[in-house]
């Protein structure tokens, strides 16, 4: 692959392997051709769905929704910055600073045009919650592993790795839904009801990804070393699920069982997701099993919201066939 001097060959390198990666993964025609359909289908969904509801609840909605789209930029922009930096064949450029905001930016500005195209035809009217929700959402993102935006301090790569880890022990889980519990308490004098569901959707969601971070260097070098699917699980869910046990339970009581239930909710979906993406990182690379995990999530939102009712059932049996194959992996290189 030759890169022009002078371009931002840390883009350039990046795009090319992601360009090449879904010429790899969707080579048949027919792939190509079911995924586009499998793409009409679920926009065609969303947009239904959002016709039907309040501007109010729909824009928390796209602000949310704005939001997790944003932590996922982020979180994936700052993880393939770190590789660059520490075991990158552009070290030089990941390291240097002009050029990694540079990335970040073009990144960004990918993602956002994304986003405002597909709220442009969910629901044009969107468009002034669901941009701001990302930004803010990439702040948190980026700020997970340790990389600050343009124009801001740059925090170390080992502080930033620090921090991941730190998410996933078990005592992170106690914190978060203390975080949780006291914004909300001091928000809710000045929240009305819907507002305040809201709120609390979104910022059970955040926390949740945030304890639900995956590394596939730790997934396989685990199953490389006899440490079976569930083991591995139950050893990354600490930090969550004591997020529910702890704030379920104080928002029942101080909010009502609408949000307990969101917060129940909301951290099942992030278990389920982090779940799911152990698994693949068992069976396959990063790059082949993240796409292999965004596949299935667009799978259960498209049943979420056609068949709500089976929904469980699907993910039950999505995440049964995976461990199926997973388990074969122990004691062997993914």
């Amino acid at each position: 692959m030759e890169i022009k001097a002078g371009s931002n060959r840390l883009f350039d390198y990046d795009c090319r392997i992601v360009v090449n990666g879904i010429r790899a993964t969707f080579a048949p025609w027919r792939d190509r051709l079911t995924v586009g359909i499998g793409l009409f289908v679920i926009i065609a969904v969303v947009r239904a769905w959002f016709a039907d509801r309040p501007w109010t609840v729909a824009a928390w909605v796209g602000l949310a929704a704005g939001g997790l789209i944003g932590v996922t930029a982020g979180q994936l922009i700052a993880s393939r910055l770190a590789f660059h930096a520490f075991d990158g064949a552009l070290t030089a450029d990941a390291l240097h600073l002009p050029t990694r905001r540079r990335y970040i930016i073009v990144w960004h500005a990918i993602g956002l045009g994304i986003l405002a195209i597909v709220t442009l035809v969910v629901r044009p009217s969107l468009v002034i919650v669901s941009l701001p929700g990302y930004a803010a959402g990439a702040l948190i993102g980026g700020g997970t592993f340790g990389f600050a935006v343009p124009g801001l301090a740059i925090v170390k790569l080992r502080y930033g790795r620090t921090v991941r880890s730190w998410a996933q022990r078990p005592h992170a889980g106690i914190v978060a839904a203390a975080t949780l519990c006291l914004s909300l308490m001091l928000l809710a004098r000045f929240l009305g009801t819907n507002a305040l569901i809201a709120l609390a959707s979104i910022e059970a969601a955040m926390l949740a990804l945030a304890l639900t971070v995956v590394d596939d260097g730790i997934v396989r070098f685990l199953t490389a070393n006899g440490h079976r699917s569930w083991r591995i699980i139950a050893r990354q869910a600490r930090g969550v699920v004591l997020f529910t046990v702890v704030a379920a339970p104080i928002c029942a009581f101080a909010f009502g069982t609408i949000v307990a239930g969101i917060v129940a909710i909301v951290s099942t979906a992030a278990l389920v997701l982090m779940t799911t993406r152990i698994l693949a990182y068992r069976l396959h690379g990063k790059r082949s099993a993240d796409v292999l995990v965004s596949v299935l999530m667009a799978l259960l939102m498209l049943v979420a919201f056609s068949m709500p009712a089976i929904m469980p059932l699907v993910a039950i049996v999505m995440v049964w066939q995976l461990q199926r194959r997973a388990a074969t992996r122990t004691w062997m290189l993914a």
